[in-house]
């Protein structure tokens, strides 16, 4: 089943109508019952600017608005972007990742092997055909870890990573979300 996320302006026309009691197609019994008197909605009352969340060990690896700017703009892949909303998970973890492992996309196993993450096959990196297959695999494993409780940076990081960088993750969402 495909999930489909509203963005931000239709769910505030949504509460808006819903507040100002609009009647949505209510079948016959339902519509003959008595509705409240309309109230006066001021939508700007009800709409609040979108805050990126605390970047913390503790913060929720699930997915929210992020766009790129300043250097990793120009380090980030747009698949990354893309496949961090179709997984539902952070695109700034998802990002912080990829810089931390991948040296700011300079590491020999992303540029030869398209291996975004450091993930092993046996005793090897793994190899994969194209960046967005190995992006691709990175969400899987985040997404696979987040379904099994890991929800987490620190839970995350905690399994995936040989050493301890959960400190060095958050830094780097900091960073990133500041555009440096």
């Amino acid at each position: 089943m495909k999930k489909y996320r509203l963005k931000r302006p239709v769910l505030v026309a949504l509460t808006a109508a819903v507040t100002a009691g609009v009647t949505l197609n209510l079948p016959a019994a339902e519509a003959e019952t008595p509705v409240p008197a309309p109230q006066t909605v001021t939508v700007i009352d009800l709409y609040q600017q979108d805050t990126p969340p605390a970047y913390t060990a503790e913060m929720v690896v699930s997915w929210h608005e992020w766009q790129p700017t300043g250097k990793a703009a120009g380090v980030v892949p747009v698949a990354l972007l893309e496949l961090a909303e179709e997984y539902n998970i952070s695109p700034v973890y998802a990002a912080a990742v990829f810089v931390l492992e991948t040296g700011w996309g300079s590491s020999s196993a992303w540029l030869n092997k398209h291996n975004p993450a450091g993930i092993r096959c046996g005793d090897r990196y793994c190899r994969y055909s194209t960046a967005t297959d190995g992006l691709r695999r990175m969400f899987e494993i985040m997404q696979d870890y987040y379904s099994n409780g890991l929800t987490t940076v620190d839970q995350q990081r905690a399994l995936w990573s040989e050493a301890e960088d959960t400190d060095s993750i958050v830094q780097l969402m900091e960073q990133l979300e500041e555009g440096k």
